[in-house]
């Protein structure tokens, strides 16, 4: 990911981050209902997320004039999605990616598959949550800086406390707990007007071959580097 500013380097940023590795399972024998919500529609605090390509369908993502769109992870790949504290550093110029897991045709057809092949039909989602270090200090870098409101709207804070206020608005918060336990926290937004529905043609079918040109969010990082203002907070990355 090619971003306008070199120090610090998101590298530097997350040396000693709270980083966490978070597998979350589904039971599609007991919830493989079609239109069944796996993970409710949201964003993610953290820096970046790393999602693996997962046996059964129905992650969804919204780009940003508002399309809600099948994710399909072409082999070899992974999808790496910015979380709030990417947003952070960009001044918004790109945002938390709002996400959520549906079942789906798609879904079902790849359980009775699994189903055929006596194979577990449980969906395994292995997902990686990178943070910035808890006393990195977030705030709008580069050229992101000088974007009119960008400072208002994104004032420097430590990336511990905007852990800690993003789990406090959706009462998560234990007085107790460190920024470093609190590291997979989702904050969920108000429900989309489509949040539930399975649109005709989207399901994605992970298990099939693809490029990342015939994917719907396949080389979504060219908003970077052309000097355009849509990144979508989601890009597909190779695996080297």
């Amino acid at each position: 990911m090619l971003l306008p500013f070199r120090r610090p380097s998101l590298q530097e940023l997350m040396v000693q981050g709270p980083h966490l590795l978070a597998p979350t399972a589904s039971d599609l024998d007991c919830n493989g209902r079609l239109g069944a919500v796996l993970a409710g529609y949201h964003y993610d605090l953290n820096l970046i997320t790393v999602h693996g390509r997962s046996r059964f369908p129905g992650l969804y993502v919204w780009l940003r004039d508002g399309r809600r769109v099948a994710v399909r992870i072409p082999p070899g790949c992974l999808l790496m999605q910015a979380g709030k504290q990417l947003e952070w550093l960009t001044g918004g110029y790109i945002m938390a990616g709002m996400h959520e897991v549906v079942v789906t045709e798609a879904t079902l057809a790849a359980v009775e598959a699994a189903r055929g092949a006596g194979h577990s039909t449980w969906r395994i989602s292995s997902t990686v949550f990178t943070h910035c270090a808890s006393d990195a200090v977030l705030r709008p870098l580069g050229r992101f800086a000088e974007q009119p409101g960008s400072a208002e709207a994104y004032p420097a804070i430590k990336a511990g406390d905007q852990v800690q206020r993003e789990l406090e608005a959706i009462c998560l918060r234990k007085v107790t707990a460190s920024p470093a336990a609190a590291g997979a926290g989702q904050v969920v937004r108000p429900p989309s007007p489509v949040a539930n529905k399975t649109e005709p043609g989207a399901a994605s079918t992970s298990g099939l071959s693809g490029t990342a040109n015939n994917t719907p969010i396949g080389g979504v990082t060219g908003g970077l580097n052309n000097g355009s203002s849509c990144a979508t907070g989601v890009a597909i990355s190779a695996v080297r």
